[in-house]
Parts: C-alpha cells; sequence; structure tokens
C-alpha cells in the first residue's frame, strides 16, 4: 500500500500518509506513518487537543523514531521526501472504552489521501472525522473489517486539518489513561483542587466560629436601661452612636446651667462643671431665643466620639478589625494574582479574600465592659419644650447638610 501512495503522491505532486495504529495490552498505541511526498512537509504529533471551550485533551508521545528522508525535532517531524516515522501514544483510552486519537492533525500542507489501519481487541463501532479541529464531517470511507481491525480513508485535507478517529473497545478492555486539562492556564490555575478545597473549608470554619463569637458578643451586649449616673448624652451615644442634644440641654436644664421662659427666651446659670461637650452644647444655646441656637452636630459628635473613647466607654476593636479585615482582602488579591501566574491552585487566594471581606465587615460591638455598664438610654418624655428642641435640631441639620453640599 506505502508503495501506491508514494506512486499517487509523486504523480500529483502532492502528500500521502498511510498510518498504522495497534492497541498494546497497558493501553498504549504503537503508530506507524508512512509518508509519500516530493517536496518539504512537516506536521506535528499530537499533543494536547481543545474537547470544549474550557477543557483540552492531553496525549503523550514516546519512542519516536524516523527513518527515510525524515527528522524531528521535539514534536515537529519533517519530510523532505518519503520517509517514515514510529512513535508510542499514551492517553487515548477513556473510561468508557472508547479510544480516540488524533491523526494528521498539524500539516503545514495540503494532503491528497490518508489511509489508516487500526488494529484493537473487540472493536465494536468506529467513528472518523475530517476537517478542521472539532468539526464533524465523516471521513471518506470507514469500517470494521476481519479481526477488529478498522479501515478508514480520507481524500483530501487542507493544511492544518486532522483526521481523527474514535473506535469503540468494551469498557476495561484496556486500562484508562485519558487526561484532561482547563484549555487555559489561566482556567487550569482557577480550577478546584485539593488544596483549594481544604482552603475553603478552613475559610467556612473561619466564618462559622467568627459568628458563633460575634452573636455571643452582641448577646453580651445587651444591657438594660441607664443608672441615670452618667449624662444621657454620653449613654446614648456610646450605646447607640446617638448624639442626644435634646437630652443633653434638658440635663443642662436640670443642673441650672441652662433656663428657659415660658417664651422659649433662654438664659444662662452656672452650676457643677462640664465637659468639653457639653460646654459646646451650652455655647450652641446662647442668652436669646430658642430659634437663635445653631448646634453644629458634626462638632459635638466628635467631642462626643473623642471623651467616649478616653473614658474607656468605647473600644478601637471595630476599627481595628475593619482595617485588618481590608489588609487580608488585599493581600488575598495579591496571592491569588501570584499564584495564578506561578505555580496555579489560585482559588487558595480567592479564599483568603473571603476571611478578610468577612472580617472586614463584621459588626463587632464597640462597648467595653465599662461603656455596658452604662446601661442604654431611657424613651425621651415627649413635652412642648422637648418638641421644640426638636424643631431647632432639624432646622440645624438642614443648615449643616446644605453647608457641605457640593
Amino acid at each position: 500500500m506505502f508503495a501506491e501512495l508514494v506512486v499517487a503522491a509523486a504523480l500529483s505532486g502532492g502528500l500521502a500518509d498511510d498510518i498504522t495504529v495497534t492497541a498494546t495490552q497497558d493501553g498504549r498505541l504503537t503508530v506507524t506513518e508512512r509518508v509519500s511526498t516530493g517536496t518539504r512537509a512537516a506536521h506535528r504529533l499530537p499533543a494536547r487537543v481543545p474537547v470544549t471551550d474550557d477543557q483540552d485533551r492531553l496525549y503523550s508521545v514516546a519512542d519516536v523514531r524516523v527513518s527515510g528522508a525524515a527528522g524531528v525535532d521535539g514534536d515537529l517531524v519533517t519530510f523532505t521526501g518519503p520517509g517514515v516515522i514510529a512513535y508510542t501514544v499514551d492517553g487515548a483510552v477513556a473510561a468508557t472504552g472508547e479510544v480516540r486519537l488524533p491523526l494528521t492533525g498539524g500539516w503545514d500542507r495540503a494532503l491528497s489521501q490518508v489511509k489508516v489501519n487500526f488494529a484493537a481487541p473487540g472493536a465494536s463501532t468506529s467513528d472518523c472525522f475530517a476537517g478542521a479541529a472539532g468539526s464533524a464531517r465523516q471521513c471518506t470511507f470507514a469500517e470494521i473489517g476481519d479481526h477488529s481491525v478498522v479501515h478508514a480513508e480520507q481524500d483530501g485535507l487542507a493544511a492544518g486539518e486532522r483526521m481523527d478517529l474514535a473506535v469503540q473497545l468494551p469498557a476495561g478492555a484496556l486500562p484508562a489513561n485519558a487526561r484532561f486539562v482547563a484549555s487555559s492556564p489561566l482556567a487550569a490555575a482557577f480550577a478546584f483542587g485539593p488544596a483549594s478545597a481544604v482552603a475553603f473549608g478552613a475559610a467556612l470554619l473561619f466564618v462559622l466560629l467568627g459568628a458563633v463569637v460575634v452573636g455571643w458578643l452582641r448577646r453580651r451586649d445587651r444591657q438594660g436601661p441607664s443608672s441615670g449616673a452618667t449624662a444621657p448624652a454620653y449613654v446614648a451615644y456610646v450605646a447607640r452612636g446617638e448624639v442626644d442634644v435634646a437630652g443633653t440641654v434638658l440635663d443642662l436644664v436640670a443642673r441650672g446651667h441652662l433656663r428657659f421662659a415660658e417664651d422659649r427666651q433662654i438664659t444662662h446659670g452656672e452650676g457643677d462643671p462640664l465637659t468639653p461637650f457639653e460646654e459646646a452644647v451650652k455655647a450652641a444655646f446662647p442668652p436669646g431665643p430658642l430659634a437663635a441656637a445653631s448646634p453644629d452636630p458634626q462638632r459635638l459628635r466628635a467631642l462626643l466620639d473623642e471623651e467616649a473613647y478616653r473614658r474607656g466607654w468605647l473600644s478601637r476593636l471595630p476599627q481595628r478589625l475593619r482595617w485588618a479585615g481590608f489588609g487580608l482582602a488585599t493581600l488575598g488579591v495579591l496571592t491569588t494574582v501570584v499564584l495564578a501566574t506561578t505555580v496555579g491552585d489560585a482559588l487558595v487566594g480567592l479564599a483568603v479574600v473571603v476571611v478578610g471581606l468577612a472580617v472586614a465587615v463584621v459588626k463587632v460591638p464597640a462597648r467595653t465592659a465599662r461603656g455596658r455598664a452604662l446601661g442604654t438610654p431611657d424613651e425621651p418624655t415627649e413635652t412642648s419644650l422637648t418638641a421644640a428642641l426638636d424643631g431647632v435640631l432639624a432646622t440645624s441639620r438642614r443648615r449643616y447638610a446644605a453647608s457641605i453640599r457640593p
């Protein structure tokens, strides 16, 4: 048959390939290609073949031997005239018993004719496809002959096209050795593997334990009503983050620092020493009409905040956890990039990102033991004075919002 191909190729000036494939008991295939050509031609031996959009199939070629006008460099075989190449292939046998091998792929010239004889134990069906990778175009001829030998032929293949032979054997007739990998290095880097499973398992355990701890801290943070020993503004701010200006004004009235006449005229008095926050509230309600009061919500909040931390009522732990979480998430992003571009297992870095974000967004109570001892603020009693104060404070907030609006 090889002599016939040589004559046919010589007459047509074309390229012909006569291929013999034999399956061995260890699951490898022994391949012999007898190539006839009158000019230089080259093709690559099967190594990596696309299966789906995100998956490739790997083949291993070994024991490469050439004779005649042929040379080999890695997986590239070059013919300058008639020659023979023989090699073994591993990775063609699937667990289902299907043996699949891409033949003649990667030629840099068109082929005039390809003939294949495939010998394997118990071949029951065969499919032969020709054309571009992934094409379902049937070969010119394919059948199972005597002694389970598959015969296939293809007349004409363009440069770069392949002839793909799939033969079904009984499951287990040959040991399975098919190998599949992600189609791109990036997809392979993000494939879920043992290291990723351990990392995400540890991340899940960390999040669950963290949720238990935070739940316990929140239950511990619940306290009863205020004892009244501390100014209501501090109790409201420490317990709820509220700036209770109205409550502070009423407290200053009770302590003799502020007086309101029936017509809502304000006068100042003297009493016990005041904190910087209380001094600022008193100064925001100068002598004169109540409508002239102009408390600065931002400044008052800053004074409350400073004193709450100075007195040890609030802890910086929530802010530190937030920044630590963002730092850990950033480290996870960097780890993901490094692993994706080096050894793979980039999902380990994403697990670190998940843990970092969980730490950053968790709401841990800021009250310390001293802060919890303050209790929670009592519900205010509605009076005509509190209603008037609420109106003044609402106007002050609108003025402040307008002042910072771009």
